[in-house]
């Protein structure tokens, strides 16, 4: 695996091979070219004092002439040593740089198979999704059906806090179907009675279902809600067709008129009778 660097090094290495190649070259050329001008020189100075001696100045000039020849056939040589060395250099790192690329492109795809597999969610086993899917039709189930009861209340009682009237009605309020009471019965320890429609009934429970279910409804208000409608739901339960005489009346399903049981949602935990002391 080659990397971007080791790539740069090798050109600056080969192009510093090349350079000193050159270099070495041309003071070869100088040298020899040195040599033998003064080579003719001597040859020159020594024609001049003495005339014997040109067969032999005949023959220095011959080699030298062979020389410049042999020295001319080398520079040939070794120029078309350094353009096959350069060529073959040339290969090499483009084969470096292919290399590069592909081990590139394979580390990408590697990065996006992760990201991936990181954003997408672990697939849950086939019984919890069957699991959940049939809570949820069985709550949704549950809620049409406490939809339809508080349609059919005529009139209902709810006691609670005052604060957590306010937190039906701050929610509630906006529904097609949400009245305000006209009377409100002030009770001990901040505590209020209210009679409501069925219709309001019906709003609240709309409100409450959708404050459950809201992923960004905060834990706090998601549990208000999940009481509330609790109560409402266990209250509806409880209510029988006009026509039908409940067989029991109990002190939560009494209404201050004798004969007609009022349906009433209590929200007021407390402790057992004695538990304080």
């Amino acid at each position: 695996m080659f990397g971007i660097g080791a790539v740069q090094q090798a050109v600056d290495k080969l192009k510093t091979s090349v350079e000193g190649l050159q270099t070495t070259l041309t003071n070869a050329i100088k040298q020899g070219l040195a040599d033998i001008k003064t080579t003719i020189d001597q040859i020159g100075g020594a024609a001049q004092r003495t005339s014997e001696s040109a067969g032999a100045i005949s023959r220095k000039v011959d080699n030298l002439h062979t020389e410049i020849q042999t020295l001319h056939t080398d520079i040939e040589h070794l120029r078309a040593s350094v353009t096959t060395t350069g060529a073959a250099a040339d290969d090499r790192l483009l084969r470096e740089i292919a290399d590069l690329r592909a081990t590139i492109e394979g580390w990408r795809a590697d990065l996006a198979e992760a990201r991936h597999a990181a954003q997408s969610p672990p697939a849950a086993p086939a019984e919890t999704l069957d699991a959940t899917t049939r809570n949820g039709e069985s709550n949704e189930q549950k809620y049409r059906e406490h939809l339809t009861q508080a349609a059919s209340i005529s009139s209902a009682e709810i006691t609670c806090h005052r604060d957590m009237w306010n937190f039906l009605v701050k929610h509630a309020v906006n529904g097609d179907l949400f009245r305000l009471p006209g009377k409100t019965t002030e009770q001990a320890d901040g505590r209020i009675s209210v009679h409501t429609s069925g219709p309001t009934l019906t709003a609240a429970l709309e409100a409450l279902w959708a404050l459950q279910h809201e992923a960004a409804t905060p834990p706090g208000v998601q549990a208000l809600a999940r009481v509330f409608y609790q109560r409402i739901g266990e209250a509806l339960a409880k209510a029988k067709p006009a026509a039908t005489e409940p067989t029991r009346r109990d002190e939560t399903a009494e209404s201050n008129q004798p004969g007609l049981p009022l349906t009433r949602i209590v929200i007021d935990d407390r402790p057992p009778v004695g538990a304080s002391n």
